[in-house]
């Protein structure tokens, strides 16, 4: 299974490569070639993210993140603002915990989109992921306008390992929907796909004709969990974001397919839909096997777009707390400080047995008067003193502190 997702991760990266060369190289070229962090580098930062495809929301998300962050970490180096750029833009992408609850109850998947943008074929990809996670799956062949959509489906359908509920070409594909809906509720299928027929968002009678099949599913499917995702091909930048717009006025948008991810130089757009339209994006495709549809992963697709490897992701979130922890101990050393208390400790002890010293010589001696014995004893205190101030002169800040304390 890991070898499976290094895979996968190895052609989304490939696939990135026109995006990558479109944002990030503008991108470094921003963060390594200003001086400094004022105005004319967020605006130029700015200006490359959408031009690049991130979508103006976004992109002034990210710029207020970022100043935000600046300001809290007192950072002077622009090169030092681009980790906070990638952490920006990972968690706008991120998918919510919830996303996905429609594998794991009863329910009707409505696939939807315009012409060509690869909506069959993730129709198939999509079955063929359900139905390795163990669940029953039934798929509507509803694109009954298009010559040979059927067929197509029906391979898909083989590939997989699901069965298809389809109807003769040019039939109504809201009675196509009605007896899927029945056929799944009779077999206990767990999941219904819907595939539909390509249409332009700007067609008001194709438009009305995704409302009737809705309609038809929330009547005879109530209690189904209802998902209704958008086919998007990557390689149209903004115009993606014209179509989502659009079949959501219509339909309950609830996720994205992001399909033809491989070897376009819009793969932005994936940030902008997330933030422009607050729907997520669950799905990305990057080639034409059945595997090479995959659950989006926020962290993976930023690292792959800038060219990340996972073990430095991985370093590079653990190096704060090591630095902070690192620094921590150099400002306890609590070692360093029991040293110090023991110093002066035994400095103690050496001036005790100093004076118990000298009142054991004043007792011994005899035959010195009493005035030439206090005398003595008061040139040695002096001789003490003298030789204390010096040390507390040659002291080391730190050691000052101890003296001041006893």
């Amino acid at each position: 299974m890991a070898e499976e997702k290094k895979g996968f991760f190895s052609r989304l990266k490939e696939g990135l490569n026109k995006t990558r060369d479109n944002i990030v190289a503008g991108i470094d070229a921003v963060f390594y070639g200003a001086s400094e962090i004022d105005d004319d580098f967020y605006e130029e930062l700015e200006e490359t993210l959408i031009m690049g495809d991130i979508g103006v929301n976004a992109t002034n998300d990210i710029i207020e993140r970022m100043k935000d962050e600046v300001k809290k970490r007192h950072l002077r180096q622009p090169s030092e603002c681009k980790e906070l750029l990638v952490e920006s833009i990972k968690e706008q992408m991120r998918v919510g915990e919830t996303a996905y609850d429609f594998e794991k109850e009863q329910s009707v998947i409505f696939i939807i989109g315009v012409n060509g943008v690869g909506k069959t074929t993730s129709v198939g990809k999509l079955a063929g992921i359900l139905k390795g996670q163990g669940r029953k799956v039934l798929i509507a062949a509803a694109d009954t306008f298009r010559a040979a959509a059927g067929e197509q489906l029906a391979e898909w359908a083989h590939r997989a390992g699901v069965d298809m509920i389809g109807g003769t070409e040019g039939a109504d594909p809201a009675s196509v929907i009605y007896d899927a809906v029945n056929a799944a509720k009779a077999r206990n299928a767990d999941v219904l796909i819907c595939d539909t027929a390509g249409r332009l968002h700007n067609k008001k009678n194709l438009m009305e004709e995704l409302k009737k099949m809705n309609r038809i599913i929330d009547r005879e499917f109530p209690n189904a969990h209802r998902e209704n995702l958008i086919v998007l091909d990557g390689t149209t930048g903004q115009n993606a974001l014209s179509q989502a717009r659009e079949f959501g006025s219509v339909a309950d948008l609830t996720g994205v397919i992001l399909t033809k991810m491989d070897g376009t130089a819009k793969g932005g757009i994936a940030v902008a839909i997330q933030s422009e339209l607050n729907v997520p994006v669950k799905y990305i495709g990057v080639g034409e096997t059945i595997d090479d549809l995959q659950k989006f992963n926020a962290d993976e697709f930023v690292n792959a777009l800038f060219d990340i490897k996972p073990e430095e992701a991985e370093q590079t979130a653990e190096k704060p707390d090591d630095d902070k922890n690192s620094s921590n101990a150099e400002q306890e050393s609590p070692e360093g400080d029991i040293v110090e208390v023991k110093s002066a400790a035994a400095d103690e002890e050496n001036r005790n047995e100093a004076a118990e010293t000298n009142s054991g010589t004043e007792e011994s001696v005899s035959g010195i008067s009493e005035q030439e014995i206090n005398s003595q004893i008061k040139n040695d205190i002096d001789v003490i003193n003298s030789a204390e101030e010096e040390d507390n002169k040659n002291e080391k800040p730190k050691k000052k502190k101890w003296f001041f304390w006893q």
